[in-house]
């Protein structure tokens, strides 16, 4: 039985796929995005060394004929002050604009919206230019077995989204990594967890 590293093509996330000489025609489904694909029409990702304390399995989902799909996560969770409990008052990821400014991101949902006395979002930035709309995209915080997962959606905008210069359409769940470039409008942003 061999091991091979996929990209889901919904989520982009890499996955572990364990088959045997037929593994191209083995369908799974994605434990992040839960869309069904096929091992044939996804990309494969060539293997790179890594420290062992940065690959970390997010969980399993069995496929049809028994074998499992794992996804490799990255990322990390800072110890919290409460005795080892999240709450959302803790900091954990922010996202930081063109002048250094810092906009935090907590556990669940964080909507991204321009700056605005009429805004209801819950991390507002500022954007002197108002491409951005008040209500413009929503970052999903979760915790997932001792990692963080950023879900990035877009919400009720009127100028589209992008994750590293690829646009984020409606109904898109886009997993984000430390380092993503935002753009919401014309204003950059720099997706950071560290």
């Amino acid at each position: 039985m061999s091991e091979i590293s996929i990209k889901c093509p919904t989520c982009g996330k890499i996955l572990k796929v364990q088959g045997g000489n037929n593994i191209n025609n083995l369908s799974f489904t994605c434990p992040v995005c839960q869309e069904k694909h096929k091992v044939g029409d996804c990309k494969r990702v060539v293997k790179q060394q890594r420290i062992a304390s940065e690959e970390t399995d997010y969980g399993e989902a069995p496929s049809p004929a028994g074998r499992n799909v794992k996804e490799a996560g990255y990322g990390s969770v800072s110890p919290s002050s409460n005795g080892g409990e999240e709450t959302n008052a803790i900091c954990i990821g922010y996202l930081v604009d063109e002048f250094g400014n810092r906009y935090q991101l907590r556990l669940g949902l964080n909507t991204i919206g321009r700056k605005a006395m009429s805004s209801t979002a819950s991390v507002q930035v500022v954007d002197y230019e108002g491409f951005m709309s008040r209500n413009h995209a929503s970052i999903e915080v979760r915790n997932s077995n001792g990692r963080m997962l950023y879900i990035l959606k877009d919400t009720e905008n009127t100028n589209p989204s992008y994750v590293n210069g690829s646009m984020v359409t409606k109904g898109d769940r886009m997993i984000l990594n430390d380092g993503d470039k935002l753009k919401f409008g014309l204003k950059i942003l720099t997706f950071k967890t560290k």
